[in-house]
């Protein structure tokens, strides 16, 4: 065990991605334990804070109570941010190295992610700081071995969950709003989900033996973690899932090129971490539309315009800004086979419209909260699909950074550029200042209506849009392909 773990630190030293970053990394190691010591001030402080923002109650109740929504909002970010050591044991399959050891390694190893020691950090203080001074030692004892066994237990279930959800991941669009609807019920207190949470916590700490259960929970989400790694740890079964899986969105050829190209993008995303994780992102913030359409305070045209491009633009404003830069490690793949440029520009526009169709389906239940929801989203959703779209797509032609698909979207800025920043000109500033104008001088829905019409134009001249970013990209497509190759 110890000897991979100097393989791997060699492995870390040695790319070459780590030569050429050695000030970015710097940089962000820096950023690393600034925000680690941001996490132990605020562990600290905790029952400060506590005791400023709810004058009465008991603080560790209260911070227990908080506990269940940090254990949920953790499994949901290791989920997105975490990255499986899977493919790093594959050279020593063929090696004369127990098969267990190598399995056991990487969910050991994972003890020491990043995500451990922020939880690690935001709770101990606060553990020591009041909870031992306040109750017995054997209160103590049972309350930080049953928090410690959820940090474990959550750390070894992210494996399971995205071994599951990597074969089936539709399902998260059903999880979502099952999630969503959990979080409502506990903070409008229909079901108090918290409370039961924080009594069940107490009345194991507070019993003798009963914190063997949390360990026991832990121990089964070990095995369930070894047991999957054991099930994919042959490289052929590897190969053949890959050959088994490539008939995903076949469908889609039966239209054509442009349908081909689509199912080719589609399967980028879903077979890629990081793409991935930029979809799984843009699901959890539609479900922000919550927090921001249940605040009365938030009903004001100009407030539910922002909110409506963010809610049906999600996927184009997180994974369209890089439209080109996902396919760096195959573009020349596009150029060198008889591919045209405007069915691979058109395949891009229609993901677009997909994606955003299906963010503003998602977001309609919203109207029972405000019945206006529907008149803006609608109007947005037209905008997004005939203006947005195009934008985004003509200033991507100007963002040719190599990303590496296989890397954790955590902490990584592959692919940034000034081109995110002008993509926000067209897609988010321009119609609010559309919308402040027409609140400051004339009817605000007429400011809406100017929106959605500007919507309804670009749709209806599409195809000529189409072929002006088609033109853009002839003319960038080259430049583009020497840039990604520079890593």
């Amino acid at each position: 065990m110890l000897q991979l773990l100097i393989h791997q630190w060699k492995e870390s030293q040695r790319s070459t991605f780590w030569q050429k970053s050695l000030i970015v990394n710097i940089l962000l190691g820096i950023l690393g334990i600034y925000l680690l010591l941001n996490i132990l001030v605020v562990g600290y402080f905790a029952d400060n804070i506590i005791r400023e923002i709810y004058k009465r109650g008991d603080v560790v109740v209260i911070y227990t109570g908080f506990l269940f929504y940090y254990f949920a909002f953790d499994l949901i970010l290791r989920f997105l941010v975490q990255k499986l050591p899977i493919l790093s044991i594959q050279p020593y399959l063929t090696l004369p190295i127990k098969k267990s050891t190598l399995l056991h390694y990487p969910l050991v190893k994972s003890i020491a992610s990043f995500l451990n020691v922020v939880a690690l950090l935001l709770i101990l203080p606060f553990f020591i700081k009041v909870i031992c001074v306040t109750y017995t030692i054997s209160f103590c004892l049972a309350w930080i071995i049953t928090v410690v066994s959820f940090i474990v237990t959550n750390n070894f279930l992210n494996f399971s969950i995205k071994k599951y959800f990597s074969k089936r991941p539709s399902i998260i669009l059903i999880l979502s709003p099952v999630i969503g609807t959990l979080i409502y019920l506990d903070i409008s207190k229909t079901i108090l989900i918290s409370h039961y949470f924080t009594t069940s916590l107490f009345y194991i700490a507070e019993s003798k033996w009963l914190y063997i259960i949390p360990i026991i929970v832990s121990v089964l989400a070990y095995y369930i973690g070894y047991s999957i790694l054991k099930r994919n740890a042959y490289i052929e079964d590897r190969q053949t899932g890959l050959r088994r899986n490539s008939g995903t969105f076949s469908f889609l050829s039966r239209y054509g090129e442009t349908g081909l190209l689509m199912g080719i993008e589609l399967k980028m995303i879903f077979r890629n971490q990081r793409p991935k994780s930029m979809l799984f992102i843009g699901l959890i913030y539609l479900g922000y539309g919550y927090l921001f359409y249940h605040n009365r305070s938030y009903n004001s045209d100009l407030i539910l315009v922002f909110f409506g491009i963010l809610m049906t633009s999600i996927f184009a404003i997180i994974y369209g800004q890089f439209s080109f830069s996902w396919e760096a490690s195959f573009f020349d793949y596009y150029l060198a086979n008889k591919i045209s440029p405007s069915g691979y520009i058109r395949s891009k526009y229609l993901l677009f419209a997909v994606s955003s169709t299906l963010s503003y389906l998602v977001t309609l239940p919203y109207a029972f909260l405000n019945p206006k929801i529907v008149f803006i989203n609608t109007a947005m959703l037209f905008y997004n699909i005939g203006i947005s779209s195009v934008f985004i797509l003509f200033f991507s032609t100007y963002n040719a950074t190599r990303i590496d698909l296989g890397r954790s979207q955590f902490m990584n800025y592959q692919g940034l550029s000034y081109v995110q920043y002008l993509n926000m000109i067209p897609v988010m500033v321009f119609p609010v200042l559309i919308q402040l104008m027409f609140n400051w001088y004339a009817n605000p829905q007429y400011g809406i209506y100017l929106i959605g019409l500007l919507g309804l134009i670009g749709i209806l001249f599409n195809k000529y849009l189409v072929q002006l970013v088609t033109h853009q990209f002839k003319r960038r497509r080259y430049t583009m392909a020497t840039d990604f190759k520079h890593f």
